[in-house]
C-alpha cells in the first residue's frame, strides 16, 4: 500500500508539473542606461533569437565613488561617477523598460538594480597611496517597480536616503563665508590715498575678498546640497550593516534582495597625478553566513564556485534553516553579469530557469522568492536540462524550493531526471546532496533516470541535485526540505 501511495504521489505530481513551464532566464544584464555596450532594444532582440524567455535587468542604481578632506569634505569632494538611471532618471528608466517590453511582448524584461550598499577608502598619506574597498560587494534589487521607493534605498551617495548629522554641520560651515562675502561687496570702505602734501578719503568696496568669499561660500552650500551623510560613510568600516540595511529596506518594500558574485574578486589601480589610487574586493561568500532575510545569490557563473560544493556555505545555510536558526533559505542563482561581448561573455549561457504557471513577471518573482528554479551554465548550442527532481512520501510528494512533511518512520523516495536541452545524449555525473554530504553520485549520459530510497527518522532533511557535464555544462537545483508535521 505504501508502494501505491508513492506511486499516485508521484504520478500526481508529474500531473501538476506538465502545467508548469520551464522559463529559461538571463539575471543581471546591464544596457547603455548604465555601464552595458548594447540598447536595451538590441538586448531584447537578441534574447528573443537565442531562446530567451525572460532578462532580470541589474541597470546600476548609483555607481559614484567620492573623497573628501576632513573636516570640510563636500567642499573638498573629488568624484568618480560612472553612468546610473539614479542620475538618468528612475522613471525614464522604467519606462525605457515598458516601451520595449510592448515591442516584444514575448520577452520579459524585468527591471532591477545594482547597488553598491557601501565602500570604504584607506588613506597612506605619506605614499601617497589610497584603497577603496568593497566596490563590487553589492546587490541585485527586484520586485519595486515605484520610482519614488527604489530612490530611496540606502545606497552610498545617494543623498536622498541621507540623514543629518555632524558632517552636514561641516559641510555647511563654509556656507558663512557668503554672507561676509555679500557684506564686503556691500559695505564702502574709507581709503586714505595721498595726493602731493594732501591725503584724499576714497570710500571704496573691497571687491576682491567680498567675491573670493562669496564665491567660496556659495561653491560651499552648493557641494554640501541637501546637506545630508551618508549613514554609513566612506571612512569608516562598518562590517555588514549597510548590507544588512539595504536587504531590510528592500524587505520592507516588498522586494527582493540578491547577493551578486560573492565569490568574484576585483582588483585594479591607476595614476591620479602623483597619488596611486587602488580598488579592491576580497571574494565574500562566507557573508552569505553572515547576513539573512535576502532572497537567492550568485551560484553558478563562468568562474567556479565554491559555496555551492557539497558542505559549503549554502549547505550550511540551508540546514541552518532547516534546523530552524534561519527565518528564511536562500536559492543559487546562475547569474551572468553581462555587460557586452568582452572577455568572452554570451548573452544565455549562464541562466536561471525558473518554473512558472505562467509567463508574467509577477510569476517569474514569486518564483524567485520561492526557490522555484534552477542554475544552469550552458553552450550556446545545447545544455542541461532538469526533467524532474521530486521527493515523495506517504501520499504527499515536493519539488524544488517546497517542504514535505511526513511523519517519522516514511519511506523516502527521490527520482531524479536529467535530459539535454536538444534530447541529445551529454555524458553528466549526478550528486545528490543530502544535509551537505554526498548521499549518492552516478554516472551516465543524457537522457538520465535514477531513484534514491531511505526511511525518514524525523530529524530535517535538505535534498539537492548537482549534475555536471564536460565543462562547462553545470546545472544545480533548489533544494528540497523534509520534516517532520
Amino acid at each position: 500500500m505504501r508502494a501505491a501511495a508513492v506511486v499516485v504521489a508521484l504520478l500526481a505530481w508529474a500531473g501538476a508539473a506538465g502545467a508548469v513551464e520551464r522559463l529559461p532566464a538571463v539575471v543581471h544584464v546591464h544596457s547603455d542606461l548604465s555601464t552595458g555596450d548594447f540598447p536595451l532594444e538590441d538586448l531584447a532582440r537578441t534574447a528573443e533569437s537565442r531562446g530567451i524567455a525572460a532578462v532580470l535587468l541589474a541597470e546600476n542604481f548609483l555607481l559614484r565613488l567620492e573623497y573628501g578632506l576632513p573636516p570640510f569634505r563636500a567642499l573638498t569632494r573629488v568624484t568618480w561617477e560612472e553612468p546610473s538611471v539614479l542620475a538618468g532618471g528612475l522613471d525614464r528608466y522604467l519606462a525605457r523598460v515598458a516601451d520595449v517590453r510592448r515591442a516584444h511582448p514575448r520577452l520579459l524584461l524585468i527591471p532591477g538594480v545594482e547597488v553598491l550598499p557601501h565602500y570604504r577608502w584607506t588613506v597612506a598619506p605619506l605614499a601617497l597611496e589610497m584603497t577603496v574597498h568593497d566596490t563590487q560587494k553589492n546587490l541585485l534589487v527586484f520586485g519595486i517597480a515605484d520610482p519614488r521607493r527604489l530612490a530611496s534605498l540606502p545606497a552610498t551617495g545617494n543623498r536622498a536616503a541621507g540623514e543629518y548629522g555632524l558632517q552636514s554641520l561641516l559641510d555647511a560651515a563654509p556656507g558663512v563665508l557668503l554672507p561676509v562675502g555679500a557684506g564686503l561687496l556691500l559695505t564702502k570702505r574709507p581709503r586714505r590715498r595721498r595726493l602731493g602734501r594732501a591725503f584724499v578719503v576714497i570710500r571704496q568696496r573691497p571687491w576682491g575678498a567680498g567675491l573670493v568669499l562669496a564665491g567660496l561660500g556659495a561653491l560651499a552650500l552648493a557641494r554640501a546640497w541637501p546637506f545630508t551623510e551618508d549613514r554609513y560613510p566612506a571612512w569608516r568600516d562598518f562590517g555588514l550593516a549597510p548590507h544588512q540595511d539595504l536587504i531590510d529596506h528592500v524587505e520592507r518594500l516588498g522586494g527582493t534582495a540578491v547577493w551578486s558574485f560573492p565569490e568574484a574578486p576585483d582588483a585594479g589601480e591607476r595614476r591620479v597625478g602623483p597619488v596611486r589610487v587602488a580598488w579592491r574586493t576580497e571574494p565574500h561568500a562566507d557573508d552569505l553566513l553572515r547576513t539573512f532575510r535576502y532572497t537567492a545569490f550568485g551560484g553558478v557563473y563562468e568562474q567556479r564556485t565554491r559555496a555551492i560544493e557539497p558542505g559549503g556555505v549554502w549547505d550550511r545555510l540551508l540546514v541552518q534553516y532547516a534546523d530552524g536558526e534561519r527565518t528564511r533559505p536562500a536559492w543559487a542563482l546562475g547569474e551572468s553579469g553581462f555587460h557586452g561581448v568582452t572577455a568572452g561573455k554570451r548573452l544565455g549561457t549562464v541562466q536561471t530557469v525558473f518554473l512558472v504557471a505562467e509567463r508574467t513577471e509577477a510569476a517569474v518573482l514569486d518564483a524567485l522568492r520561492r526557490g522555484r528554479l534552477y542554475a544552469l551554465h550552458r553552450v550556446p548550442e545545447v545544455g542541461l536540462s532538469l526533467g524532474e527532481f521530486a521527493v515523495a512520501a506517504a501520499g504527499r510528494a515536493a519539488s524544488a524550493g517546497e517542504t514535505l512533511r511526513v511523519a517519522p518512520g516514511a519511506a523516502l523516495e527521490v527520482r531524479v531526471a536529467i535530459d539535454a536541452s536538444d534530447a541529445g545524449a551529454l555524458p553528466v555525473r549526478v550528486t545528490l546532496v543530502r544535509n551537505g554530504a554526498v548521499a549518492e553520485a552516478w554516472a551516465g549520459q543524457t537522457p538520465f533516470r535514477a531513484t534514491y530510497r531511505e526511511t525518514f527518522d524525523g530529524r530535517p532533511l535538505v535534498l539537492r541535485v548537482d549534475a555536471r557535464g564536460r565543462p562547462p555544462h553545470h546545472l544545480v537545483t533548489s533544494p528540497v526540505f523534509v520534516s517532520a508535521p
